[in-house]
């Protein structure tokens, strides 16, 4: 799993930017990491970089993580002279760190490529053991509404087409199994019509249930569960995204 999903995003690199530049979370990351006053921070996936700059902008320090050693120097360039982040290639199943944080961020849920129970779970565990007792694990969830759920099991598929930066279009097509939440998730970058890069990886999406089951396993609670980057209530039927926060359960 590890060799498939550093591929996959060394195939996506030179898009990946581009792709998210107007993803518009910004605001939510800079707001999460702006308490308490001097905010550590441990970003799950960091990737790029793109978010830790947001992060970065309130919080004290920020440690990032990425699988993806190409995503890490990408990372590195951008936020070298950042004197409150460090980053490093890591396996967020696995890491121990002897740090513990105030808030743990996983932005554009690095865990929808962790499609077995086991990965899923030591994960979790880690974002949770890696929190102070008064610290927040913030998901940004992989998630459909129960329309797109049933889209993404039909014979095309869900199909959500997008522009990116630079004149990128961006063709997601999502397959799934209509009675659990497995899926394959592909991707077609094109340029002026002429498709440059494909790229797909297998996917878990979340739902509400698991991850509350998640949270009791490892410890958390549920706070607080969010419909969009504006923190606007969740709504299983209407809300675009599912954004979760978490804290240690008393």
């Amino acid at each position: 799993m590890t060799d498939e999903v550093r591929a996959y995003y060394r195939r996506v690199l030179p898009f990946y930017d581009l792709e998210l530049a107007d993803r518009g979370d910004g605001d939510l990351w800079t707001w999460a990491a702006s308490a308490p006053t001097g905010c550590r921070v441990l970003e799950l996936g960091a990737g790029s970089g793109r978010a830790t700059a947001f992060l970065a902008r309130s919080a004290g320090f920020v440690v990032g993580l990425d699988l993806s050693p190409e995503m890490i120097a990408v990372a590195r360039r951008r936020l070298g002279l950042a004197a409150n982040v460090a980053l490093a290639v890591a396996d967020m199943r696995e890491v121990e760190l002897r740090s513990r944080f105030d808030l743990v961020a996983a932005v554009d849920d690095p865990f929808v490529h962790l499609v077995a129970d086991d990965d899923r779970q030591r994960a979790f565990n880690t974002a949770a053991r890696h929190l102070n007792p008064e610290g927040r694990f913030i998901l940004d969830a992989a998630w459909f509404s129960p329309d797109q759920r049933q889209a993404a099991g039909g014979e095309d598929g869900l199909i959500q087409e997008h522009s990116g930066q630079g004149g990128l279009e961006v063709r997601e097509t999502w397959h799934c199994d209509p009675k659990a939440r497995l899926c394959m998730a592909s991707y077609a970058y094109s340029r002026q019509g002429e498709t440059v890069e494909r790229a797909s990886f297998p996917a878990r999406l979340w739902s509400r249930e698991e991850l509350e089951h998640r949270a009791v396993v490892a410890g958390l609670r549920v706070t607080h569960l969010w419909g969009d980057y504006d923190r606007r209530p969740w709504d299983r039927k209407t809300s675009p995204r599912m954004i979760a926060e978490l804290r240690v359960a008393r």
